[in-house]
């Protein structure tokens, strides 16, 4: 597919209003029974929340539950602070992870402070477009009473913690007529305090590592899968030591390429986890 021509397609006026439409019906009808998916999603819920809102309530649990294996893991960063916040124009629900060290203040202080800092300018982003597009529905002859709220959430979701590394990501959705996430990436050498980088995981030769394994998964997906990817982006420029990844819980690189980045919007975010043969 050529992303040129992708660019270039005319979106209908009326889309918008179709899409404002649909998500609103969508929000007033509501299933009368749970599928199984949706039960095991709500049972693993409510176990996280078991131990999780203790856990930002209470110093003396979470101090506890560090000494149990796993668990102990995960309390290094699941104190977080959380605020909600509504008006006429907007839903905001925030989630901001605390990251925990012991012994290595300089490092908990650099690393909460960067993700305070980075959240709070994407919530007032957020907040700052959800006003112009309020404007600019009453002053095109909207009602206040018909706009609907611009919902704008940010949370996390860990991808690794070790003794050795922690690696995990922020999310932010903001969702109106049309959805768009921005994510951001941290990955943390527990020893040094240092941010992590592809050649610190994969060696000077990260690049070439990282290419073999993205083209040898290329090679294995359907026509479907391949018929999506941009004919003109050269994956290979866009990898360098900025190049967004994380760290599963096996402790393999997973590199992130964002939506419409290497391929049309109908494929998502796409990751490909790096196999390193040698």
């Amino acid at each position: 597919m050529k992303k040129s021509k992708y660019d270039e397609i005319e979106i209908p006026q009326e889309l918008s209003s179709v899409v404002y439409d649909a998500i609103e019906t969508g929000l007033k009808s509501k299933p009368k029974k749970y599928n199984i998916i949706n039960r095991v999603g709500l049972i693993a819920a409510g176990l996280i929340a078991i131990f999780i809102i203790p856990l930002n309530l209470n110093q003396a649990y979470a101090e506890t539950l560090s000494q149990i294996p796993i668990i102990g893991d995960l309390s290094k960063l699941f104190t977080f602070r959380e605020y909600q916040f509504e008006d006429e124009i907007q839903y905001v629900d925030v989630k901001i992870p605390q990251f925990s060290n012991e012994g290595k203040t300089d490092l908990e202080k650099r690393v909460n402070e960067e993700i305070v800092k980075t959240i709070n300018e994407e919530v007032e982003n957020s907040k700052q477009r959800a006003k112009e597009y309020y404007d600019a529905f009453i002053e095109t002859g909207g009602k206040p009473e018909e706009f609907m709220k611009r919902e704008i959430e940010v949370n996390y979701e860990i991808k690794c913690v070790s003794d050795k590394y922690v690696s995990f990501i922020i999310n932010k959705w903001e969702t109106w007529a049309n959805a768009y996430c921005q994510q951001y990436f941290y990955n943390l050498d527990m020893e040094t305090g240092r941010e992590l980088t592809l050649k610190d995981l994969l060696g000077n030769d990260y690049k070439e590592i990282v290419m073999k394994s993205i083209n040898n998964t290329i090679e294995n997906w359907s026509e479907e899968q391949k018929f999506y990817l941009f004919d003109e982006v050269n994956i290979e420029d866009l990898i360098n030591e900025n190049t967004k990844f994380y760290l599963n819980d096996q402790k393999q690189v997973v590199i992130v390429f964002g939506k419409y980045e290497i391929a049309a919007g109908a494929a998502g975010i796409i990751e490909f986890p790096i196999t390193n043969e040698e």
